[in-house]
């Protein structure tokens, strides 16, 4: 397990983010506080950002996870049932 914390910067304009990407772990479990937007997600081609919900967690299923979710539901649906 490994815990990180981003404090919001107290000069945005001096902000970088990361590179977009994919979480290579199982599951990724963010909980946005104090209103610190930043996270986005790409949909339809276009990045659309994760407005914080408070009191909820947000859980990124990992490429791990969701090869292994693709494997098995091919093999499930490929098999005489």
């Amino acid at each position: 397990m490994r815990l990180t914390y981003h404090p919001p910067c107290p000069q945005p304009e001096l902000v970088t983010g990361l590179c977009h990407h994919s979480d290579p772990v199982g599951l990724t479990i963010l909980l946005q506080i104090n209103d610190v937007q930043g996270l986005q997600i790409k949909e339809n081609e276009a990045w659309v950002p994760v407005l914080p919900l408070h009191n909820a967690f947000i859980v990124n299923v990992g490429d791990i996870l969701e090869a292994s979710i693709r494997i098995n539901i091919r093999l499930y649906c490929e098999l005489p049932h």
